[in-house]
């Protein structure tokens, strides 16, 4: 892996993902000893601040959450769509090759601020995003002066 601009890349050109930040991603998905990684990611003008969790992960809460708010649907259809959503996970089940890298991120407990750190008002929350929309991060979550 290289974390060098991609050779033969025309100057001034927007650049792809991060692939340190790609890396990072794979070592939670590869499900190795490191569940998750608090960052804050640079996006936009706005700040994204979570924990990386694996794909997997994340399709398995996601479809917690989701059938659960499916209240008028019998017990067997919110089964089905809950079996449906996290099989998505599936591929973040096996070992990650290093080659190619990641291209989305999975965030738990996820909160938005704006450029100046303004939290955004909202709950935590599940997030999924582009590596290659992310313009640049750091290690560790900001918190909201109202979170505990």
């Amino acid at each position: 892996m290289s974390i060098e601009p991609t050779p033969g890349q025309p100057a001034g050109a927007v650049p792809g993902a991060d692939a340190f930040l790609q890396f990072l991603v794979n070592l939670v998905n590869n499900g190795s000893q490191i569940e998750s990684i608090g960052v804050t990611l640079q996006m936009g003008g706005m700040l994204v601040s979570g924990s990386i969790i694996s794909g997997a992960e994340y399709f398995d809460s996601f479809a917690v959450k989701f059938t659960s708010s499916l209240e008028t649907l019998d017990a067997d259809t919110r089964k089905t769509v809950h079996a449906s959503l996290a099989e998505l996970g599936d591929v973040f089940r096996l070992p990650q090759p290093v080659d190619p890298l990641p291209n989305y991120i999975h965030l738990a407990d996820a909160l938005f601020f704006t450029a100046d750190g303004t939290p955004i008002a909202g709950q935590p929350t599940l997030w999924r995003g582009r590596t290659s929309a992310v313009d640049g991060f750091i290690l560790g979550r900001l918190q909201s002066e109202t979170a505990g």
